[in-house]
């Protein structure tokens, strides 16, 4: 479901958890009380913004903590090396133009040359993550 500004702008008027819980009740959103308490303290949230708040403000955020890349699986970078071979070439078919794979493997390769057939790439916790080391703050 999609938030309306109308129902966010609610939403941030709510003076308590479950002021906020009952809104979202009304609305057909499925909220538990652990949940909106966490949404309320999120939008009344005051104070300083933290390091890592102030660097997704300041465009740094497709980092994690640890400093590795946030990508998507059709993420391509030069630091590109084949799941199966190890190869950093990706070479084009006869037949349409379209990309091949570097090697003869076993599984077909989504997307060659991108993430998701990358030997640098993991999903964690819901994150694509680039393992390279040059892609790490």
């Amino acid at each position: 479901m999609e938030l309306s500004k109308d129902m966010l702008g609610k939403a941030k008027e709510a003076k308590s958890p479950e002021q906020l819980s009952a809104l979202a009740k009304e609305n057909g959103v499925e909220l538990t009380a652990e949940e909106a308490e966490e949404y309320f303290a999120q939008m009344h949230k005051e104070g300083e913004l933290s390091d890592e708040e102030l660097d997704h403000v300041s465009g740094g955020g497709c980092h994690k903590k640890d400093g590795r890349l946030i990508v998507t699986t059709r993420y391509g970078c030069d630091l590109w090396a084949c799941t199966h071979c190890g190869s950093t070439k990706v070479y084009n078919s006869l037949s349409g133009g379209q990309q091949m794979h570097c090697c003869i493997s076993p599984t077909p390769v989504l997307n060659p040359g991108t993430c998701s057939s990358c030997k640098f790439m993991s999903y964690e916790k819901g994150l694509w993550l680039c393992n390279h080391p040059e892609n790490t703050k």
